[in-house]
């Protein structure tokens, strides 16, 4: 009988390291966190001015500020991890150098 060795595990198409950027994992909770925090703002505006009964005007501004701020957060952090990502990889090389 031969003897049964672990296998070692492939490395994965990220070079070996799977959660290089963690902050990756918080990007949707960052989101929604913006719009509902954003959303719940306008709400309590909307109650002290009393006009929550009638039209709630600040709740919708804040729900949609929350999501341009969301929005414009996600880019960020997105367009930052592939610059990385661009520079620790020698493979992408600028082409005119």
């Amino acid at each position: 009988m031969s003897d049964p060795s672990p296998q070692e595990p492939e490395d994965p198409p990220s070079g070996g390291r799977p959660y290089r950027d963690a902050s990756h994992l918080t990007l949707g909770f960052e989101f929604s966190v913006s719009i509902a925090l954003f959303g719940v703002l306008g709400w309590f505006l909307d109650r002290w001015t009393g006009m929550l009964e009638t039209f709630p005007v600040f709740l919708l501004v804040g729900v949609f500020l929350g999501l341009g701020l969301g929005i414009y957060r996600l880019q960020l952090k997105l367009n930052q991890g592939s610059k990385t990502t661009s520079q620790d990889d020698p493979s992408q090389e600028d082409p005119e150098a």
